[in-house]
């Protein structure tokens, strides 16, 4: 049976619920932190034996800076009122709703992120654009299927 790869646009970030506007990338790390257990039988064996501790997940994300951006389209102006109101907001990242601009309203991953950093960069000449940095507060949780519908076309 062949396999499908995920086609790196049908990856769409939400926050607030809203697919950001203009958005170009976009780049999900989770982390395991560790704890280390030292026993006696495990010291014998001079190997050490390793624990999760905790889990926390970094997204970033950049796009095109629109002038003209509105609360369905978030983008610079609307991320920057949400990090300069310092709560946690929700995002997430799923797959594309067909052809459309936002993702799909199951599957993917959940949570409250912080929106920890926010830059402009508006080179002469060229499009302006933004990038994101979110990290989870509190649990991310998978939503149905996750991103494993991907291996279906059209769905």
């Amino acid at each position: 049976m062949e396999k499908s790869v995920l086609d790196g646009t049908n990856l769409i970030l939400s926050v607030g619920g809203k697919a950001l506007g203009f958005s170009t990338g976009c780049k999900v790390s989770t982390s395991t932190e560790t704890g280390e257990r030292v026993t006696k039988e495990a010291a014998s064996g001079k190997w050490k034996e390793k624990f999760a501790k905790s889990f926390s997940e970094n997204i970033s994300a950049d796009g095109c800076v629109l002038t003209d951006g509105d609360s369905d389209t978030p983008t610079y102006d609307q991320l920057k009122e949400l990090q300069l109101a310092g709560l946690p907001v929700e995002a997430s990242y799923n797959l594309r709703d067909g052809d459309k601009r936002t993702g799909k309203t199951t599957g993917g991953y959940k949570g409250k992120y912080i929106i920890t950093s926010l830059e402009l960069d508006a080179q002469a000449g060229d499009d302006a654009k933004y990038s994101v940095q979110l990290e989870n507060s509190g649990k991310v949780e998978k939503q149905t299927s996750g991103l494993s519908t991907a291996a279906k076309p059209g769905g």
